[in-house]
């Protein structure tokens, strides 16, 4: 049901700028997925981000040891 407004004498329509959305499904493809494919997957992920940890707690380390030898040389 449209909902009329009257806005300086000019009607507007409210469901005029409402934007529908379609979604579109695939009903009729099946398809089929590799168990192997997605455990891999997972396996992958979980080594990249062990390796990001990695790098930056040695860059932290780093950076404390280059501090502390840096105070040690002022003093």
């Amino acid at each position: 049901m449209q909902k009329n407004y009257f806005h300086n004498g000019k009607p507007t329509y409210e469901n005029e700028y409402k934007k529908k959305t379609f979604q579109f499904q695939n009903i009729d493809r099946k398809t089929k997925v590799d168990i192997n494919k997605l455990l891999n997957r997972v396996r992958i992920e979980e080594r990249s981000g062990i390796k990001q940890k990695i790098i930056f707690s040695s860059l932290i380390i780093i950076s404390i040891c280059l501090l502390a030898t840096y105070s040690a040389f002022i003093k």
